[in-house]
């Protein structure tokens, strides 16, 4: 538990507001809530999609609170307060939304249906791809190019024809139940995991705290957000918003001076990896509710990996090539740190073992009496659902062409993904937080490729469809879900409504996709995740067929010198008071999205650090009102800047915000 102030503030006189909530909810999942969250979800999904898609303005879904969830909640929690809407309602719309948002492009979409989409378009003589993978796809696993179906998907349908949605048919309903089996069992894993880590271990949840902070109301009949009404949040909100308003300016008068967020990344030494230069107000605003010991291990490890990866560059030490464009800086780096991620996971499961016997055991048994009604699922759906997921992913993707022995440990590595972001973002709030190595490039180099035939490989770049720049999926959503729902007198009715509004998200987005496609031509998304990012994924495949490699023991090494080293640091943490890291900051040290920002987790260890030391918790309570404007200004900012190109400049926006 933080025990420096960690968790926001509660509005004065509103005892209840504490972690956990203990009041009963008033209202809770009402028919209002779950319409209003559908129609957030609506929002954020087609919001997220025409600004990558049509507009080419920022990429708005990148972080684990996105920046057009959070500016468009913002929005719903000023005007719902006004309808009457309870603080318990908006944690319904909040947990919708999140989970919703974690769809469009950056999410699932982009990569689930830029790798269906690639390997028939992009085949050419000189790469061989129809020689090396097309034996190996099942029709009923991918759309073909029958009929240029995936030609038009790119270039757009000639002028008269219409479109060939009938391929599209077969692979998506066999797709969808893989994509049903992975939401059955993080659902699961949430309902499992919620105990331990909201009542036991009593993390702090900041971005769920965050989006509550935004709804909360110190009095009943309060017609206005509580926050809304601090000075201190109206000066920060002013100050980040003020800056894409300004900016805005320049997009119609030449010459404007801009004031600038976003500069060249910054190495300290020859050799050291470079940070960048990146004043991202979303992160520093979030990042100061987090324990200033955490932030304190994510820059210290960042300059001591970071150090560690210099040495090796120095002295030629190397142990092959980079993973993919989702694992960290270097190799030892990557390995490491996953060692890291893996012990976090695991250790976690050891000290929850108690819990993990008594729902298991509540499990078998069934009935009411062993049930708990604040978890999103009775303990029996979700130990028996988790199982039947759990074997029916492996199974399927072995039924594609898949070894089973690929099959797990591919799913073995995607779990402690998930479990291990959503573990690190629960606990600390940083919004931007990704694997520091894919289960894909873990399962090529673990296993190593030369073992595996082509078939194998093939249906391995396939599994790139949940690689969710490594942000861990629908994992860290779902938790924030079981989060909000424990307030509730009715958990089981938050669960059907984030699932709800993933189906709407998923059947949005896939339509919209398809249909922005075969209309526009996907070619001109000019987006990561559909285009580039998915021809990376075969390149990469091409070279683990072509060149074969045996199981990467030098990798297997810095595993096991990863998951040592968070072991020993977890123990350091447990037996000396005094020891200041955690053992967090191993795990992501150098991940892109750690590169991106380090520098505002620094500033927001150094801001929380001298206000708890010369005011204490009493000033530093009073002073997150100032960085919660922050982020939530810098989210309208970036909306802002959005509906002004979506007016103005379509096909040509401002790229004001990215990691």
């Amino acid at each position: 538990m933080a025990t420096d102030g960690a968790t926001l503030p509660a509005p004065a006189k509103v005892p209840e507001e504490a972690l956990p909530p203990s009041v009963p909810a008033r209202a809770g999942v009402s028919f209002r809530a779950v319409a209003l969250g559908i129609a957030l979800a609506l929002a954020v999904n087609v919001m997220i999609t025409d600004a990558e898609y049509v507009v080419h303005a920022s990429r708005m879904n990148l972080s684990h609170f996105p920046v057009a969830l959070l500016a468009v909640y913002t929005l719903v929690a000023l005007v719902a307060r006004r309808f009457g809407c309870a603080a318990e309602e908006l944690a319904v719309i909040l947990a919708m939304g999140l989970v919703a948002s974690a769809v469009p492009t950056s999410g699932l979409m982009g990569f689930w249906l830029g790798v269906l989409a690639t390997p028939y378009y992009f085949a050419t003589p000189e790469n061989r791809w129809a020689e090396l993978f097309h034996p190996y796809l099942p029709r009923w696993f991918v759309p073909r190019n029958d009929g240029r179906a995936m030609e038009w998907l790119y270039n757009g349908v000639p002028p008269g024809l219409a479109a060939p949605w009938h391929v599209w048919i077969v692979p998506l309903v066999w797709w969808t139940s893989l994509v049903a089996a992975i939401v059955v069992l993080t659902l699961c894993i949430a309902a499992i995991l919620r105990k331990p880590w909201v009542e036991h271990e009593r993390l702090v949840f900041p971005i769920a705290q965050a989006g509550l902070a935004l709804a909360r109301t110190e009095r009943p009949g309060d017609r206005v957000p509580t926050i809304f009404r601090r000075r201190l949040f109206q000066v920060g909100f002013g100050i980040a918003f003020g800056v894409f308003a300004w900016n805005a300016i320049g997009y119609f008068q030449l010459g404007w001076p801009q004031i600038k967020l976003y500069y060249e990344g910054l190495a300290l030494f020859r050799g050291f990896p470079a940070f960048a230069l990146r004043f991202n107000l979303l992160t520093l605003g979030l990042c100061y509710f987090a324990n200033a010991s955490v932030l304190l291990s994510v820059w210290v490890f960042f300059l001591i990996v970071g150090t560690q990866s210099m040495i090796f560059a120095r002295i030629g030490y190397a142990i092959g090539p980079l993973g993919d464009d989702w694992s960290s800086i270097d190799p030892m780096a990557e390995w490491e740190g996953f060692g890291a991620l893996a012990a976090l996971v695991l250790y976690g499961l050891w000290t929850a073992r108690e819990h993990l016997g008594r729902v298991l055991g509540a499990a078998w048994r069934g009935g009411s009496e062993n049930d708990d009604p604040r978890e999103l699922l009775s303990y029996r759906m979700a130990v028996f659902g988790g199982l039947a997921a759990l074997v029916y992913i492996p199974a399927w993707l072995h039924a594609a062409g898949m070894a089973w022995t690929m099959a797990i440990t591919w799913t073995a590595a995607t779990l402690v993904i998930f479990v291990g972001v959503a573990r690190i973002v629960s606990e600390t709030g940083l919004p931007y937080v990704r694997g520091p190595l894919t289960a894909q490039s873990f399962t090529a180099y673990g296993l190593g490729s030369a073992n595996y035939g082509s078939a194998s490989i093939t249906i391995l770049t396939f599994t790139y469809a949940f690689v969710s720049q490594g942000k861990g999926l629908f994992m860290t959503p779902f938790m924030h879900a079981a989060k909000l729902a424990s307030g509730l007198p009715s958990a089981r009715r938050m669960a059907r409504a984030v699932i709800v509004a993933m189906a709407v998200g998923i059947a949005v987005c896939l339509v919209l996709t398809l249909w922005l496609g075969y209309t526009m031509g996907a070619f001109n998304f000019e987006d990561y995740p559909f285009s580039a990012a998915s021809r990376h994924m075969f390149v990469l495949t091409a070279k683990y067929i072509t060149d074969p490699q045996p199981a990467a023991w030098d990798r297997w090494r810095f595993f096991g010198i990863g998951a040592a080293a968070l072991l020993a640091i977890t123990c350091l943490r447990a037996r000396l008071p005094w020891w200041p890291l955690s053992p967090i900051g191993l795990t992501i040290a150098t991940t892109y999205a750690t590169i991106n920002s380090v520098l505002m987790v620094f500033v927001a260890w150094a801001a929380k650090s001298i206000v708890l030391r010369v005011g204490g918790v009493a000033l530093y309570r009073r002073s997150t009102a100032f960085f919660l404007g922050l982020a939530a200004g810098y989210a309208m900012g970036v909306a802002f800047s959005f509906g002004v190109d979506a007016i103005f400049f379509p096909g040509a926006g401002h790229h004001v915000h990215s990691w």
